[in-house]
């Protein structure tokens, strides 16, 4: 039985729930490979230090953990007055999510956004909880192929992320309990993005 839903019939009552979300949480985050994480941030920092832009893409509530990791390595990793990280998610375009999906199909938005604006040799993180979203796997798939370096951010089994990309991230978790892996993703971003503005700091006052 899925972890959330098992708590919620042994323990129905709020506080006790919170208890044991947070406790579900905590197993999760201890459970991540700090090392493939710490192996991000060395892509994303060499990504930085090319000169090459880093992309970020998912949908809904991975939509928005794209954004913020966005934000993080963008506008807020500026040090000394020295610009953040070339950094954009394929998730924030209205205008150009909405006009593939309605011209040619919803698993094109994020191929055609990288067909217009990749070069060889940028990262694409992708996120996906299940690893099965088809307009994810398609931009994967296509950034292997430009050239590209690939990340996955997955949660359950992994799916078919997690064979495609060319580095993964696995969340462990029970399937089909998405807002857990979702949290991971922001941790894992937040660890990545918070590492990387101190180090930036560091070398700046050396």
């Amino acid at each position: 039985m899925y972890e959330l839903k098992s708590l919620f019939l042994t323990t129905p009552d709020a506080t006790g729930y919170v208890r044991g979300s947070l406790d579900i949480m905590g197993r999760i985050l201890t459970e991540l490979d700090a090392a493939k994480i710490a192996h991000l941030a060395e892509l994303t920092e060499a990504t930085g230090v090319s000169g090459r832009t880093i992309f970020t893409l998912g949908n809904g509530g991975s939509a928005v953990v794209a954004s913020h990791f966005v934000n993080d390595m963008g506008v807020n990793s500026w040090v000394d007055g020295k610009p953040g990280f070339r950094v954009t998610s394929l998730a924030d375009s209205a205008a150009s999510i909405t006009a593939v999906a309605n011209d040619a199909s919803f698993e094109e938005i994020f191929r055609r956004q990288l067909q217009c604006s990749m070069v060889q040799g940028d990262l694409v993180i992708g996120l996906s909880v299940s690893g099965n979203s088809p307009n994810v796997l398609r931009a994967v798939e296509y950034a292997n192929g430009a050239g590209g370096t690939t990340v996955g951010l997955c949660g359950f089994d992994g799916g078919k992320l997690a064979k495609l990309a060319q580095h993964v991230i696995l969340v462990p978790s029970s399937k089909d309990e998405y807002g857990p892996v979702e949290d991971a993703f922001s941790v894992v971003f937040h660890a990545v993005s918070s590492y990387l503005t101190m180090r930036r700091g560091r070398f700046l006052h050396h």
